[in-house]
């Protein structure tokens, strides 16, 4: 289904957003995230819809996060996650925790060794942990390699 967002990956979006919730301020830099994201992925109308509510809306992380029902996609998850939790540069208490439990989440589900091998597990420090200015650039970055996944690249 090159070009269109599957149920897990609709459910990692989901997952972001309520992530910007988890330290009950959503953040200018976070809202922009989000509407960049609107704007940039192939959503459907009514995942658009739902997602517009998401970004008003408190979701539960967890419960969003058992959704993605694709290991890649739950790994991918803590890419974009990663550059939300950071982008108000404050990476509070409450969203450490939601990460640290999502983490858990992630690694009762998924079988590592068939996950190796299909997800780039590297991490780019530069881009990891530092909201600096390339940081649009990184999220940039991030986006493009969904959309070449979407679009069958």
């Amino acid at each position: 289904m090159s070009g269109q967002v599957t149920d897990s990956q609709f459910y990692m979006w989901r997952t972001i957003f309520a992530l910007a919730h988890a330290d009950d301020i959503v953040t200018t830099e976070e809202l922009r995230f989000m509407a960049e994201a609107l704007e940039d992925i192939p959503f459907s109308d009514e995942q658009k819809e739902t997602l517009q509510r998401d970004a008003k809306e408190e979701q539960s992380v967890e419960e969003m996060f058992k959704k993605i029902t694709d290991p890649v996609d739950q790994a991918g998850f803590f890419k974009f996650a990663s550059k939300i939790a950071h982008i108000d540069g404050d990476y509070g208490e409450e969203e450490q925790e939601v990460m640290l439990r999502l983490a858990r989440i992630h690694l009762e589900s998924v079988d590592i060794d068939e996950l190796v091998g299909k997800v780039d597990l590297r991490f780019d420090e530069d881009n990891f942990t530092d909201p600096s200015p390339s940081f649009k650039n990184a999220v940039t970055s991030y986006r493009q390699k969904f959309l070449e996944k979407l679009r069958g690249h």
